[in-house]
């Protein structure tokens, strides 16, 4: 068998109806991808901890007559019951956690399979853990969602969750090459999880297609299966965000995505330039202010009991952006938010879409950082459901480039099915 051939490289959704057809067993597929970490886990490292019973779960779900089993990482910021929680760190407790948090609860019910923790960086801040990035192992995979991009572009699992407070699904899924998904702020449920920053902290989805997305949402929503409709480009318009921070993309990512713009425009978009050039900075400020702020109070345990086991990343990013707000100046801040996330909202009342990088560009040759969140910050602050898409590759190193694309608040449907529609013509998922 070719790797495409092997259960491991189908996505759950083609899986699932090799499993409805009988052509494959939950068992199999589940063993399939616990053969491929197997074997790729030493050069990638996307796993902190692997659920060494998953094989036996599976198959007492198959004896019981129970929903298929699909296979999933979960990022290792959040609980999982019979895995420890080690956050991207050393000194946490190594004991098996008994109470696991809502996702992972309603995934395991609606019958997914917890192959595993994957790797996050410390505390999901910066510094780095060891994941590789699957494309090129001297690369990053980004951060700080690095095991659940990595794991599923290295084929090991079709579906991971992650989390952003910055840009920690969208930035590792497009320098590994897959679909992150981050939803409108608070759509999943958020306990059991470790927080960052509350007041933007978001469960997201890392998968390699789009209607794979789509059925892991509905999954942690708890609501019916239903199938993305791809949606009429002829009805949409597609906005390029071309004010800051477009211009701190690199030259080839710039123009990879405006003759995109073009394409979508001879396929029937109607295309709009869009500039918020006070909007988006200002956020991107107001992002740096509240998480700090929220940080330093989400993370009390840790720098009062081990501040000299933390990252110098850490004790001089975040944590140190947290000490220069006070409570009034981060309530002043978030009254700021409110008043940007209506001015967005007038941006969306007359575009379906905005287009942007995912990140400056592709990969940067290092694993000593996980690269900037220069692009999706502001609108993880300001809560609007975002997508990164694999739809194109660096010139020389052929590493991926990702394109996001934003929506109006609460507008996923819409944004999944003007994904669903992109990827079927310009992608490979």
């Amino acid at each position: 068998m070719t790797d495409l051939e092997e259960p491991y490289a189908l996505t759950a959704t083609e899986a699932l109806r090799r499993v409805e057809a009988g052509s494959l067993s939950a068992v199999e597929w589940v063993v399939s991808c616990q053969e491929r970490i197997r074997q790729r886990e030493p050069e990638i490292q996307a796993w902190a901890n692997l659920n060494r019973r998953v094989v036996d779960e599976t198959e007492a779900r198959s004896r019981q007559g129970q929903k298929p089993s699909i296979p999933v990482g979960v990022k290792d910021i959040i609980d999982v019951c019979g895995l420890p929680t080690m956050m991207g760190t050393d000194f946490h407790d190594p004991t098996p956690v008994t109470r696991e948090g809502g996702s992972v609860a309603i995934m395991r019910e609606a019958g997914c399979a917890i192959m595993g923790k994957t790797v996050t960086t410390e505390l999901g801040h910066r510094h780095p853990g060891p994941t590789r990035n699957p494309r090129d192992t001297r690369h990053t995979p980004g951060g700080s969602s690095s095991g659940s991009a990595a794991a599923v572009a290295d084929l090991m699992v079709p579906l991971c969750l992650g989390t952003q407070t910055s840009a920690s699904v969208i930035r590792p899924a497009a320098y590994c090459g897959v679909i992150g998904y981050k939803p409108t702020y608070n759509d999943f449920d958020k306990s059991g999880i470790l927080a960052n920053a509350p007041s933007m902290d978001t469960l997201g989805i890392l998968a390699r297609s789009v209607d794979d997305v789509g059925l892991l949402r509905q999954i942690l929503l708890e609501g019916p299966a239903e199938e993305i409709r791809k949606a009429d480009l002829s009805g949409l318009v597609f906005g390029l965000l071309s004010g800051p921070p477009w211009e701190t993309a690199d030259p080839e990512t710039r123009d990879l995505i405006e003759r995109f713009m073009g394409e979508l425009a001879a396929n029937g978009a109607r295309l709009v330039d869009v500039r918020l050039d006070r909007e988006i900075p200002r956020l991107s400020e107001l992002h740096r202010l509240i998480s700090g702020y929220e940080f330093r109070r989400s993370i009390a345990f840790e720098r009062i009991h081990h501040l000299d086991r933390l990252s110098s990343v850490l004790r001089e990013g975040r944590l140190a952006d947290g000490h220069q707000v006070d409570n009034r100046e981060y309530q002043s801040a978030i009254q700021e938010v409110t008043a940007l996330r209506m001015q967005l909202a007038q941006t969306f009342a007359e575009v379906d879409i905005l287009v942007s990088p995912s990140a400056a560009g592709p990969a940067p040759a290092t694993l000593e950082t996980t690269g900037e969140p220069t692009f999706s910050s502001a609108w993880t602050l300001a809560g609007n459901p975002a997508i990164t898409l694999p739809l194109f590759s660096a010139a020389g190193s052929g590493l991926p480039i990702g394109c996001q694309f934003i929506a109006g608040f609460a507008n996923d449907d819409l944004l999944l099915a003007a994904s669903k529609w992109v990827m079927d013509v310009f992608g490979s998922g």
